[in-house]
């Protein structure tokens, strides 16, 4: 699924341009069998050393937490990227 401007959403296992990795997502919302992550759900950073949160910019949300898209930032600056 994708917002308003053609960007998709990101899930569980999407990569940023730091080579992270989204390890936290939403268990009960799912985009092609996958879960979505969430504002402040976690990436693991191997650039920065640490999990960082999502900083999700998207208009929709989920359980009172908004739906993170590709191009979305992570807290360390990372960009996710959408598979």
């Amino acid at each position: 699924m994708e917002n308003c401007n053609g960007q998709p959403m990101t899930r569980l296992a999407d990569k940023t341009t730091h080579d992270g990795t989204v390890i936290e997502a939403a268990p009960d919302l799912m985009h092609m069998g996958v879960p979505v992550a969430l504002d402040g759900h976690g990436v693991q950073c191997p650039r920065c050393g640490g999990v960082y949160p999502i900083i999700a910019t998207g208009q929709r949300t989920h359980r009172g937490k908004r739906v993170s898209y590709a191009g979305d930032r992570t807290g360390c600056g990372a960009i996710l990227i959408a598979s």
